[in-house]
């Protein structure tokens, strides 16, 4: 401990004389303090009860942190390659390539499962300051930078970090690691095209491919454009144009051919997350066809610059929404000054407004964004490739302000008088931006109007203060001093008048004040620290408040009430596995905090939210009337025979919360129902039972296979009819056709302010007095003890969260993402109880009910060929992610063995230690051959592509070994000194 103080203190001392620490120590400090400061004012944990996790961050990464820290530390890496948490089962090396391979996750390893509400602020909070960091690095290595001056470091380091889409998009921090890493591969790209050794740069690419390969895709595109405006002065040298772009090329080539090796040295894990791509985000139909419309209007773009302009009903939008590329005044003038008076070649300038182009036509043209985004465009959140433009703007501003030459007074007012347009066009059409506020904060209105002689005092005494500044500063040129002085005595009186109106806070004024200020400080040009004070503290409010805006409408978690949830599902979760004597089991429950709450808690579930999910799992849930849709699966509407297939052993069932409850135990997270189960009692039996769930489970599921005909494993399912497609199964497996769910008559339909009206094919019904609610209830009752489901068509999707559905005049739980026709289940065993179905709403005008219906199931039918089958089931003896073993005796004519476990040729399968052809189900589901007789069965899975990928990097790691130790044998070999390559107008 006393050496550790003793080293401490020595870095705090040298700290002290080393220039460059300090210049480094501040630029990773501000983004980190501001952002302390928003989340301050915010109420964000540890400051507040508020979690960082909004989006997809609470919904979908934070289970997948809990499933890392598990798989690392229980030894069972078998999750890195496969996991039953993951629906029915899936791959995992595209989540973990998608999500989890970062350092700073590291932090969820170590951190107890209860505590990692702090994983979630340090993972965040500490990525900015190496934001930060990355970025002066790039500066102080390449272009000189502490030879110019020294504010500019952190303040433009600042800009990028906390530039538009940085913090906008924090709710998915798996971008982040490459927001670090594209500084520090500029600055390996520069020295490797300066002439410099290759390995430092191929590895700083490495490591962004690693690290995320979605976002390290977009790095190697932008390192394309980047080598070209690198290499661009080369085609001024002597010679006709032949010898030019040989000059030209040849920096180009190294570049092209060391990034490949970069590349394929993680190829272990890139192909196999392609050939994973191709079935999750991969199948679904995007195609790439060309077009020349414009998918936004351009001048939109101008939001975007304006202080705070994102919200999250904007974020989501089903796109093209617009690009955050907000990186502040000071970054954005200087961005503009780049192409007049930054002291670079010309033909980098022509290169950089080249490389901006085509930003502006990737912004515009649906097309060429795609290309961004591998060929497809994203769920929510468009342009994605958004901070590298910020990043491009920051980086050129920089050169031209480290000049620090004076704007020209011509040039000063043509600035001023562009922003002033620029602001008005937003303000006029204010409508169309959600994010944009044309007035201030009502409570700063209210305290002007309470504090009117304070404000007056305070704006006279900032106003003199500026008069002084300026007449000190322009001794020798009375012209420009009595001109900057009448300047702010007109100022005052016209902003204590527009704070007294409500609008000098708002969105667009300060906007404009930020880019007048940044305008004047660049004319002036001041070296004393007094106006660069002005400078980083108005930056500092402006990317702070920024900031603010952006991230303070989307909806956070509660901090403790995640704890409680944590410790909560890993309870339950434990005692199923404590208890569990039969081998291979699922999970289903009637509620969820998230769809991945089976990752958070480690267990075989069937949900899952994931931009990684297999496609035909989600088909597979929707065919069966269940929850299937947008990267996610929810088992919400299971019947007897999908409980069965499934292997749905156990179904958690939460009990009615009170007022009095969340009183006394404010920490509690009171799970919302998400399913409706009236039939739980009659097929399951109770578990267990503690104060607020009940554990039920189901003996008579079939486990991981079972033995049944082709003509099961051949069938075709069709769209919206979960009906037929399960009768279908039941029927193929018994050989009898029967129906085993049945449409059945809808006796009363009772109208309140609604008409029925046939449309196109479609069942309508639309309010007739649009000041007042409608509502159309289903009114029946049972004339059986069978089990009875609605029939919930697709057209509902649309109105979900604008009707209310009742049953009996109790809330109905049900899911709204769906894809396909639902089954909703609503009463089990009440025959002669009428029930009424009640949809109503005070929003829409109409309500789609197109293909209702109720239906029955026949359960003691399903029952019965369900038993039939379980004499075929395999019994499970070993069950790990990657692994199945068991055997089966088939007794009866079965020739396949079918599985619950989604089809993927990673699985390899051996019948009595022979291997067997794999074939695919259902569009979804494993199956393989099977004959009369008893078997040993095994299941193995490896990643599709792992072992091509492996010997791919394998030959890339040789190649490269050969190329360092012949270059470290040869006497020429040098290494770049990291001075930047000069560079003549």
């Amino acid at each position: 401990m006393k050496r550790l103080f003793v080293n401490a203190w020595a870095w705090m001392s040298s700290l002290k004389t080393d220039q460059k620490r300090q210049v480094l120590v501040a630029s990773t400090l501000a983004p980190m303090v501001i952002m302390a400061v928003v989340w301050v004012l915010m109420d964000v944990f540890p400051f507040g009860r508020k979690t960082l996790m909004a989006v997809d961050f609470g919904q979908q990464y934070i289970g997948l942190y809990a499933f890392l820290k598990k798989t690392i530390l229980t030894g069972d890496w078998s999750g890195f390659f496969y996991s039953f948490s993951k629906s029915i089962g899936g791959a995992m090396i595209g989540i973990w390539g998608f999500n989890l391979i970062s350092p700073f996750n590291l932090i969820y390893v170590l951190l107890p499962l209860s505590q990692l509400k702090w994983g979630v602020f340090l993972t965040i909070w500490l990525r900015y300051g190496a934001m930060g960091l990355a970025f002066a690095l790039l500066l102080i290595k390449r272009y000189r930078a502490m030879s110019y001056n020294l504010w500019l470091i952190p303040l433009m380091a600042t800009a990028y970090t906390l530039s538009g889409m940085i913090v906008s998009y924090q709710m998915n921090p798996i971008f982040y690691d490459a927001m670090i890493m594209l500084p520090l591969v500029i600055w390996r790209l520069e020295e490797l095209m300066d002439g410099g050794k290759p390995y430092r740069y191929m590895l700083m690419l490495s490591l962004a491919m690693l690290f995320h390969f979605y976002m390290g895709y977009m790095i190697c595109l932008f390192v394309a454009l980047y080598a070209c405006y690198y290499a661009s002065p080369h085609l001024e040298i002597e010679g006709n144009w032949k010898v030019k772009l040989k000059a030209f090329v040849q920096p180009i080539k190294r570049v092209v051919f060391y990034s490949i090796l970069a590349v394929t040295a993680v190829f272990f894990l890139l192909y196999p997350i392609f050939l994973n791509l191709l079935r999750s985000k991969g199948a679904y139909e995007s195609p790439m066809t060309f077009s020349f419309a414009m998918q936004i209007n351009p001048l939109d773009i101008l939001s975007k610059l304006m202080i705070g302009g994102f919200d999250n009903e904007s974020s989501w939008s089903a796109g093209p929404n617009l690009p955050n590329i907000y990186v502040g005044a000071f970054a954005l003038v200087g961005f503009i000054l780049y192409f007049f008076q930054a002291e670079v070649h010309r033909y980098r300038k022509i290169a950089a407004g080249i490389i901006s182009l085509v930003f502006f036509v990737s912004i515009v043209n649906e097309f060429v964004s795609k290309i961004w985004h591998m060929g497809q465009n994203p769920a929510g959140f468009f342009y994605r490739f958004s901070w590298i433009i910020s990043f491009f703007m920051v980086f050129l501003a920089y050169q031209a302000l480290r000049e620090e030459k004076r704007l020209k007074r011509q040039w000063l007012g043509l600035g001023a008088l562009l922003s002033i347009l620029i602001v008005a066009y937003v303000q006029y059409n204010h409508e169309d931006y959600t994010y944009i506020a044309i007035k201030q904060p009502e409570k700063i209105t209210q305290f002007v109007a309470n504090h009117q002689s304070l404000l007056i005092l305070t704006g006279m005494a900032i106003a003199s203060g500026l008069a002084y500044l300026s007449w000190r500063q322009f001794a020798n040129k009375p012209g420009l001093r009595y001109f900057h002085l009448a300047l702010v005595l007109v100022a005052l009186p016209a902003l204590l008048y527009a704070l007294a109106k409500g609008v000098l806070f708002s969105q667009t004024s300060l906007t404009l004040l930020t880019w007048l200020f940044a305008l004047v400080f660049v004319h002036v040009q001041s070296k004393g620290k007094t106006l660069w004070i002005i400078l980083l503290i108005v930056t500092g409010l402006e990317l702070s408040y920024n900031a603010y805006r952006s991230q303070v409408t989307l909806g956070y978690a509660d901090a403790y009430k995640f704890t409680d949830v944590t410790k909560t599902m890993n309870r339950l979760s434990d005692v199923i596995e404590d208890k569990n004597t039969a081998g291979f089991y699922r999970v289903g429950s009637s509620f969820v905090y998230s769809k991945n709450d089976p990752f958070l808690a480690s267990y075989p579930g069937l949900s899952t939210f994931s931009s990684n999910m297999e496609r035909s799992t989600v088909a597979l849930f929707n065919f069966m009337g269940d929850v299937g849709g947008n990267a996610a699966t929810f088992y919400a509407n299971g019947t007897l025979l999908t409980d069965s297939l499934y292997s749905v052993r156990y179904y958690i069932e939460r009990k009615p919360y009170t007022n009095e409850d969340a009183e006394q135990h404010p920490d509690w997270n009171l799970f919302g129902r998400n399913a409706n189960r009236t039939d739980l009692e009659a097929t399951f039996q109770k578990f267990y039972e503690d104060h607020r769930f009940i554990i039920y489970e189901n003996p008579n599921v079939f486990s991981a296979a079972f033995g049944t005909n082709e003509l099961t494993r051949n069938i075709k399912f069709g769209l919206n009819n979960p009906v037929a497609n399960q009768n279908i199964i039941l029927s193929s497996m018994s050989g009898q056709e029967k129906k085993y769910f049945e449409h059945v008559g809808i006796p009363t339909i009772e109208l309140t302010n609604m008409e029925e009206v046939e449309e196109n094919g479609k069942r309508l019904y639309r309010r007739i007095d649009k000041t007042i609610p409608g509502s159309v209830e289903i009114i029946f009752t049972p004339q059986t003890n069978m089990t009875y489901y609605f029939q919930a068509p697709y057209g509902l999707r649309s109105s979900m969260g604008e009707i209310s559905v009742l049953l009996n005049n109790q809330w109905y739980n049900y899911t709204q993402s769906y894809d396909q026709v639902q089954l909703w289940n609503l009463t089990d065993r009440t025959a002669g109880k009428e029930m009424r179905l009640k949809f109503e709403t005070s929003q829409l005008d109409e309500i789609d009910m197109t293909n209702m219906a109720l239906v029955r199931a026949d359960q003691a039918a399903i029952q019965a060929v369900l038993d039939k089958r379980m004499a075929q089931n395999m019994t499970v003896t070993k069950w790990t992610n990657t692994t199945i073993e068991g055997n089966v005796t088939i007794t009866d004519n079965s020739t396949v063995m079918m599985t619950s476990i989604p089809y993927n040729p990673g699985w390899t399968v051996k019948v009595d230690g022979k291997k067997v052809e794999t074939t695919e189900a259902w569009g979804s589901l494993l199956s393989f051959p099977i004959t009369s007789g008893k078997h040993q069965i095994s299941m193995h899975f490896v990643p599709e592509g792992f072992v091509v990928g492996c010997l791919v990097s394998l030959l890339s790691w040789v190649i490269i070994w050969y190329l360092k130790r012949k270059d470290d044998q040869s006497k020429g070999g040098y290494e770049v000194s990291g001075k930047e390559l000069e560079q003549s107008k």
